[in-house]
């Protein structure tokens, strides 16, 4: 009994040595391990974990994972505590089970780290309707380690009518509601939930706030709301306009244009919902004293046209663009006719000869001459002859007449435009083209009997690339982005005002998508936003920065130019700002001319001669202005 105790003992601590039961006189030994798995396979900073099987000499085998010792053949691949394998780095190594003599093992082999979890960012964001963001996919590996899976993981939006992801990560909001949004890497996938909520009207802006007309003309006002989120945005169609003394001043409750009754002040009222902002009206007994009518003395060709504008100085001496208040009229509309509609003050010419455009407000007038050539037509060119465009983008070609003075004109709006495959692409009234599917069309245009045809070719867009990738400049500039686009035939196009301009961050800056200003934006307040182009689902990204640099002086060119009547002059603004940076802020000044009767000078700093002499020419921004003088000969 003794002895069989004490041979019990033995096995307990795995012993080789048999033991012998007294009654049998059988003695039972170690003969073999074996470790399971046999083979295993694991990425790195995986765990595997093994056992251990005795087998006896009499057959009979048990579990010896705790009694073994265990051992890695290179540690540096896999190292070994307890049963339990860590792979360290990629390679093969020997996972070894010992009692003794006695031994068995197992091949573990190491591969390359494998992404285990995904997250998503930002974490449940909430955007408006309409927003871009760009979305990443940090992979936790399984040796620990992070990797940016954004540009290679596969993203998804499970509800595509609340918002649409691009294959880089780029996300567009589009209407109220949740949507789960996911990026996946093999089998491994992480999400997050985005909400798309409308953000809440706070306030409302009147740009120009008070404002002083004279009795008898009109003024358009508009408004801006200033929103939860940081954005804001124009109210078109949204306000109701209110003025408190109509005797003094009238206004249409959806358009916002206000006339002047009789010289007094009334409040103009703006409401959006329980939100409103009011303005002060000022209507002055300032009469016309005169009218400037520019450009004057200009030559153009028959069959083109010309707009004029019409400025009325008055007796407070203000100035005020009085266009579409005045008689418009043409004194020999044989040579040429005036618009007295939509658009005002467009003079098309006729025959050659000298007629006088005049326009009148009551008995005072202002007159220019404007001359048609006696030149003939002579052909009509498209140019390029072959292009090719994106579906669901539109498109220009370029439409020249040809004249016997040796003269050519840009008459894209004087012909007649067609298409003779409108289910490819379309062409309106002004020449513009959209393309509706793949395929290709000839376009005519037909102007005085002379024709010209271009090919327009329709392809599929591959993608979008946004110019400058990057842009800095100050708070309250003008950012200004192109989009361009590659086809499927491997051509480029400007898709500019062809996609959807967005911004990550309204709060920041928010894109044009008007004509006119398409790719442009106001950059708001200082920050970082994320501008994107969309056009049938392919996206380009660019960021834009706004900093707090304020602007400390204003650069004219030319400096004191001479122009000619009938001639015009652009103006340029470049703006210095106290952190050393030059932006051009031709667009964001106010433009004047100290002289209408000399030259008169539109919002993007055209001056147009409408008399002989001098005049000052100013560009104000906030408390700093510039100006030059320009001379009429």
């Amino acid at each position: 009994m003794k002895r069989l105790s004490v041979c019990l003992v033995f096995l307990a601590f795995g012993l080789l040595t048999g033991c012998s039961d007294s009654s049998s006189g059988t003695q039972t030994t170690l003969s073999k391990i074996a470790v399971t798995p046999g083979t295993a396979s694991i990425a790195k900073g995986q765990t595997q974990a093994f056992t251990a099987s005795g087998t006896y000499t009499d057959g009979s085998t048990r579990d010896v994972t705790s009694t073994v010792t265990w051992s890695s053949s290179n540690p540096s691949v896999a190292s070994v505590s307890g049963a339990t394998a860590t792979a360290a780095s990629t390679g093969s190594a020997s996972i070894v089970a010992t009692i003794a003599s006695i031994s068995g093992s197992a091949t573990l082999t190491v591969t390359p780290a494998i992404v285990v979890s995904i997250a998503v960012a930002p974490d449940t964001p909430t955007m408006s309707p309409g927003m871009f963001q760009q979305f990443t996919a940090t992979g936790t590996l399984s040796d620990g380690t992070t990797q940016d899976l954004t540009s290679s993981a596969t993203w998804a939006s499970a509800t595509t009518t609340v918002a649409t992801i691009t294959s880089a990560g780029y996300l567009t909001s589009r209407t109220l509601g949740t949507s789960s949004i996911s990026a996946t890497s093999g089998s491994v996938s992480g999400s997050t939930t985005l909400t798309v909520a409308p953000p809440t009207l706070t306030s409302i802006t009147i740009p120009g706030g008070d404002l002083t007309i004279a009795d008898g003309t009109s003024h358009a006002f508009g408004a801006l709301g200033v929103y939860s989120d940081g954005g804001q945005r124009p109210l078109a169609g949204q306000v109701t306009w209110a003025s408190s003394d109509t005797g003094v001043a009238t206004i249409s409750s959806t358009s916002g244009q206000a006339t002047g009754a009789s010289p007094g002040t009334t409040t103009i009222t703006a409401t959006v919902g329980s939100v409103s902002q009011n303005v002060k009206l000022t209507v002055t007994n300032a009469t016309v004293a005169a009218i400037a009518v520019a450009p004057s003395t200009r030559t153009i060709e028959p069959l083109t046209r010309e707009p004029f504008t019409a400025v009325g100085v008055y007796s407070d001496a203000s100035t005020q663009v009085i266009t579409p208040y005045v008689m418009w009229a043409s004194s020999n509309p044989g040579v040429a006719t005036v618009n007295t509609t939509s658009p005002i003050g467009v003079a098309k010419a006729l025959t050659a000869g000298t007629t006088n455009i005049s326009a009148a407000s009551g008995v005072v007038s202002g007159t220019v001459p404007l001359l048609v050539s006696s030149s003939t037509l002579t052909s009509v060119t498209l140019t390029p002859g072959t292009s090719t465009m994106a579906v669901g983008s539109t498109s220009n070609f370029r439409a020249l007449a040809h004249y016997s003075d040796g003269n050519s004109v840009t008459v894209g709006t004087d012909v007649d435009w067609s298409s003779s495959d409108p289910t490819v692409a379309t062409i309106n009234a002004q020449g513009t083209i959209t393309g509706l599917k793949a395929g290709s069309t000839t376009i005519t245009a037909t102007l005085g009997g002379q024709s010209a045809t271009a090919t327009m070719k329709v392809e599929p867009l591959t993608s979008i690339a946004i110019t400058p990738g990057t842009l800095t400049v100050a708070a309250g500039t003008f950012l200004r982005f192109t989009a361009t686009g590659t086809l499927q035939d491997g051509t480029t196009q400007d898709l500019t005002p062809s996609v959807t301009w967005t911004s990550s961050s309204v709060a920041v800056g928010i894109m044009s998508n008007v004509p006119g200003s398409f790719g442009g934006a106001i950059g708001l307040t200082p920050g970082t936003a994320t501008i994107g182009a969309v056009l049938n689902g392919v996206v380009g990204a660019a960021q834009a920065t706004i900093t707090g640099a304020t602007l400390t002086s204003i650069i004219l060119t030319p400096a004191t130019p001479t122009v000619a009547l009938g001639d015009s002059q652009q103006f340029k603004a470049v703006g210095h700002f106290s952190d050393g940076s030059n932006e051009t802020i031709t667009p964001q000044v106010v433009w004047t001319s100290s002289d209408v009767t000399v030259a008169i000078v539109d919002n993007v700093g055209a001056a147009t001669p409408s008399g002989s002499g001098t005049t000052t020419i100013t560009a104000t921004m906030g408390a700093v202005s510039a100006s030059t003088v320009m001379t009429v000969p």
